[in-house]
């Protein structure tokens, strides 16, 4: 469960498909525990994708996200590494989907 410290905490989310099914998360506010939380996301929609960062988002204690949906703006898509297929189907078998 999450740690008292995030208790009633707001988190702030960008979501954006950078390829079809696979969503990358942001966290523009840097939360001290971004690293335990989903950076990558398999699903086949964005809603499938916010359901399934905001359940572990709730188990590290967060009360509220608040999400911003984006587009894979030129800038942003520069700094993005091509997902591996195998990485993709690990994260599949991992979490179900």
């Amino acid at each position: 469960m999450g740690d008292v410290a995030t208790r009633g905490r707001t988190l702030r989310a960008t979501l954006c498909e950078v390829e079809r099914g696979v969503f990358y998360v942001n966290y523009p506010d840097s939360p001290a525990d971004k690293d335990e939380l989903v950076i990558y996301q398999t699903c086949p929609s964005a809603a499938d994708a916010k359901v399934c960062v905001e359940s572990r988002a709730w188990a590290r204690g967060y009360e509220t996200i608040v999400w911003t949906q984006t587009i894979v703006a030129p800038l942003f898509a520069s700094h993005i590494k091509t997902v591996p297929p195998e990485v993709v189907a690990a994260y599949a078998v991992r979490f179900g989907r």
